[in-house]
């Protein structure tokens, strides 16, 4: 039986939370990963973010590596960002994409309550 080494390669998670005025946005370099290999959850006002992969190379003469990458990330969610809004898309170059627009601040809700006729 031949030895198969096994090597594990741990290579940082690249995301970039960007700030803005609209509401939030997250993009997340996830290109190595299928969309069955990631998943995205809400628990309150936590986004659970992870990812797995696993891959055989069998170099054709009997022998053969597997290559295994794995992330999970834990972001909050900003104040003034609903949960419920929260939507999360990939793109073709395997970007995800997680973003949620801002409440309206409480200011403006009462110059919109002010304004709009009674009904």
């Amino acid at each position: 039986m031949d030895h198969v080494p096994a090597s594990v390669a741990i290579q940082p998670f690249s995301y970039t939370l960007e700030k803005e005025r609209d509401g939030f946005a997250l993009p997340l370099e996830t290109k190595d990963f299928s969309p069955e290999e990631l998943s995205v959850k809400q628990v309150g006002r936590k986004l659970r973010v992870g990812g797995k992969t696993e891959k055989k190379q069998d170099d054709g003469e009997g022998s053969y590596s597997y290559r295994c990458q794995e992330f999970r990330q834990e972001f909050d969610l900003p104040e003034g960002v609903n949960p419920e809004t929260v939507t999360c898309s990939l793109d073709h170059d395997g970007k995800l994409h997680i973003e949620a627009p801002k409440n309206p601040s409480s200011a403006e809700e009462e110059v919109f309550r002010t304004t709009s006729p009674d009904l």
